[in-house]
């Protein structure tokens, strides 16, 4: 039913989503594990995830981690995408996840920075693009590469879940939002609260169900809408190729939709953290670039740069790019954490690590809005073991 805080919120992008979670007889210790684009070029890190898991109900299986696109757990083949939409369906039926309520739900997350705050929303992705320079009230903030998206519609298509990793940003500076989420929330009973595996952290959720909390939500997000100047709300920090593989596959079945069921049908939104751009428990870090199969003093005398002292990023990726297409026997890994990559670089004699030492976090908005976007992987948002962790879900069909 649409309310007149529902269609406030409607107009800055926002949906009011039906959340399911873990029934209260499953771990959520198990359930949740880190999003799938995380570790990999760690195999040892998802082998012991899924000693951990074993056979518990889990969003292991419900995902694909990138370590295992070409060769799955052990070096066996890879879990098909058939196999995970059919424990979608299995853990629907059986009630292994059970909706909350509608509402949003207020993340705590304890990490190694501190105590990061979130709000999970779903956004209308007739409202998001990733087109650089279009004045879309949500934008992606790095380039999409459109090769990299058909393997993700294609899970997509036939899953009647999501789990999101997704994590998007507004400006607020003055910290509005979370501060108000904080006072609404106090002394109410979590949703859940327990600690997240692999050196996670601690997760704990509110419920977010009254109109009273929502419409506060929509004034605070129509002030920062007005203060962006040209309408720029959100701004897709972590996930940018998981929204735009969400996005293409709404462009696709809303072809096949009456317009009066396109207003409302799932797959036109997809659920998101929303995260303060300025929280001080989520650092921005730079994500450092390696080279494998090369010769390290080689490609940077062609290439021409010092990875001691590496351009910016915006200017080298670039040219990384074009050497790479006349090389195809080179392989670039992008690897969150300077002493990873230094490990890594240092396993071999033909690998290179190229590392950043920051980034300016009050750079995105500003950058987007004149230039479009950031080259891809030009910043994380925390460490691995910060990202976000699958748990949440909502139906998509």
């Amino acid at each position: 039913m649409r309310t007149a805080e529902k269609e406030r919120l409607r107009r800055l992008g926002v949906q009011v989503p039906d959340i399911l979670l873990p029934a209260p007889d499953v771990s959520p210790e198990t359930f949740a594990v880190v999003a799938c684009d995380q570790h990999s070029a760690e195999p040892a890190y998802w082998e012991q995830t899924r000693r951990l898991v074993g056979q518990a109900p889990s969003a292991l299986h419900l995902m694909l981690p990138e370590a295992w696109l070409t060769r799955g757990p052990e070096g066996g083949e890879p879990p098909k995408k058939e196999t995970m939409w059919a424990n979608m369906d299995r853990y629907l039926q059986q009630g292994v996840l059970q909706p909350v309520g509608e509402g949003f739900i207020y993340l705590r997350r304890r990490t190694v920075s501190g105590v990061r705050r979130g709000l999970m929303v779903a956004l209308d992705l007739e409202e998001y693009s990733y087109t650089p320079g279009d004045k879309a009230l949500i934008r992606a903030t790095e380039q999409t590469v459109p090769e990299r998206l058909p393997p993700r519609v294609a899970i997509r298509r036939g899953a009647a879940l999501e789990m999101p990793h997704v994590m998007v940003l507004i400006d607020d500076r003055e910290d509005r939002l979370m501060r108000a989420m904080e006072e609404s929330t106090h002394g109410q009973a979590p949703l859940y609260d327990f600690e997240l595996m692999q050196g996670g952290g601690h997760l704990t959720g509110y419920a977010v169900q009254q109109t009273a909390q929502w419409q506060e939500i929509a004034e605070i997000l129509e002030g920062l809408k007005e203060k962006s100047g040209d309408g720029f709300l959100f701004a897709v920090g972590d996930g940018n190729h998981s929204l735009a593989a969400a996005k293409a596959y709404w462009e696709e079945k809303k072809q096949t939709l009456p317009l009066s069921q396109q207003q409302d049908d799932p797959a036109r939104f997809a659920l998101v953290e929303v995260v303060n751009l300025y929280d001080p428990a989520m650092p921005f870090l730079p994500i450092h670039r390696l080279l494998y199969h090369v010769d390290p003093e080689e490609v940077q005398r062609q290439v021409g740069f010092d990875a001691g002292n590496p351009p910016s990023l915006q200017e080298l990726q670039p040219r990384l790019d074009r050497w790479l297409d006349d090389h195809p026997q080179a392989e670039l890994e992008y690897i969150h954490g300077e002493k990873e990559c230094r490990a890594l670089a240092g396993e071999a004699p033909d690998r290179l690590a190229i590392l950043y030492d920051t980034f300016d976090r009050g750079s995105v908005f500003p950058t987007v809005q004149k230039n479009g976007v950031f080259v891809r992987k030009s910043f994380s948002l925390g460490e691995a073991c910060e990202k976000r962790y699958y748990l949440e879900c909502r139906r998509i069909r």
